[in-house]
């Protein structure tokens, strides 16, 4: 690489070997930067170059997962530019007593994320099955203008916002806990205002298990067909078990 910024993807140890076609921000290739044990993946960027769109954020996430399949790497934020090559060892330096050992706990393992999702039709059904207040409410809006019944499509929203939170208290579980037995650790998301989300949640499984984790997930998304749908992202790099750079 000749002079300019340097992107920062990520660091790994040393002996990182980056795919050879991996190409960096705006189809720059990927190098590696090595001072004693680690190494920082980067790529070259022209001084007057402004990160920011999406296509940016997705390459930053794609070149760590590409490296993340042969090596531990703990991701940087996105964003993080260095102005040069010493820069980017000197990165290295200051973070090498808090990377190492991250690192050599990272190594053998890769991040897989869950999304578990509602079928909205079906929770909605067991809602209103289960809760009378809630079954006499609907029968009263059903059909009826807003004006009508304002007052009680607000207590119906509130019921069933609340019938929600405590049917995802019920059901997190049965989703989290088979599979979570097959990982080292595992992080559950914040929430959000979804209808359909059960869970969201970030797994660290050791490679050797992959298979059993595979299957686990497999089997709570069969045992719980027609109510919620499993969607397993990965192998990634590991976002959610390292502290942002």
């Amino acid at each position: 690489m000749t002079g300019g910024l340097f992107y920062v993807y990520g660091v790994a140890f040393d002996d990182v070997k980056p795919p050879e076609d991996l190409q960096g921000i705006d189809d720059r290739p990927v190098d590696i930067v090595r001072s004693g044990r680690l190494a920082a993946v980067v790529s070259e960027l022209p001084t007057d170059h402004r990160l920011g769109r999406r296509r940016h954020l997705l390459t930053h996430s794609q070149v760590l997962d590409a490296v993340a399949q042969r090596a531990a790497i703990v991701p940087l934020r996105f964003g993080t530019v260095v102005e040069d090559r010493p820069a980017a060892v000197q990165l290295l330096d200051a973070a090498e007593d808090r990377l190492v050992p991250l690192l050599e706990s990272l190594t053998g393992t890769s991040q897989y994320t869950l999304h578990a999702r509602y079928d909205e039709q079906q929770v909605l059904a067991e809602i209103v099955a289960d809760d009378p207040q809630i079954a006499d409410l609907h029968r009263q809006t059903r059909g009826t203008s807003d004006d009508m019944t304002l007052n009680a499509r607000l207590r119906l929203g509130e019921l069933v916002a609340a019938a929600l939170e405590d049917k995802r208290a019920a059901d997190a579980p049965i989703v989290l806990e088979p599979i979570a037995e097959h990982a080292v650790a595992h992080s559950v998301r914040q929430p959000t205002t979804d209808v359909e989300r059960l869970v969201d949640a970030a797994f660290l499984v050791e490679d050797r298990r992959a298979g059993q984790f595979d299957q686990a997930a497999e089997a709570v998304a069969r045992a719980l067909h027609g109510r919620v749908r499993i969607k397993l992202v990965g192998p990634t790099a590991p976002y959610d078990f390292v502290t942002e750079l």
